[in-house]
């Protein structure tokens, strides 16, 4: 299964050490790919934004908004977990609720 989040969430005010906390649990705990959704045109900038931010390392893949992906999503509307940032405050909250998705055996 595919963990999917929304681009703007790897940008402030998100922190991007939390993103990247948060990519790491997914990749090594639960999900098989971590995947970045983008807006059209956008994937190349924020390629390099979280290469730059030393946040790349457990992304599987960035993909357009067309493209339609099966997963977990997490973004600020329509998706398993509405958030506006990812920060120090929710990163636990966000944490649980993967957690809990591999203790279902939806994996």
């Amino acid at each position: 299964m595919n963990l999917i989040i929304n681009a703007e969430l790897c940008e402030p005010p998100s922190e991007i050490s939390c993103f990247r906390d948060i990519t790491l649990y997914a990749k090594i705990f639960v999900f098989e790919d971590v995947l970045v959704q983008c807006p059209l045109g956008t994937r190349s900038i924020y390629w390099k934004w979280l290469k730059t931010h030393g946040a790349h390392d457990f992304i599987s893949q960035l993909i357009k908004e067309t493209e339609i992906e099966k997963g977990f999503k997490i973004a600020s509307k329509k998706a398993n977990i509405n958030i506006n940032r990812i920060s120090c405050e929710n990163v636990s909250f966000i944490i649980s609720s993967m957690s809990n998705m591999k203790k279902k055996g939806k994996r």
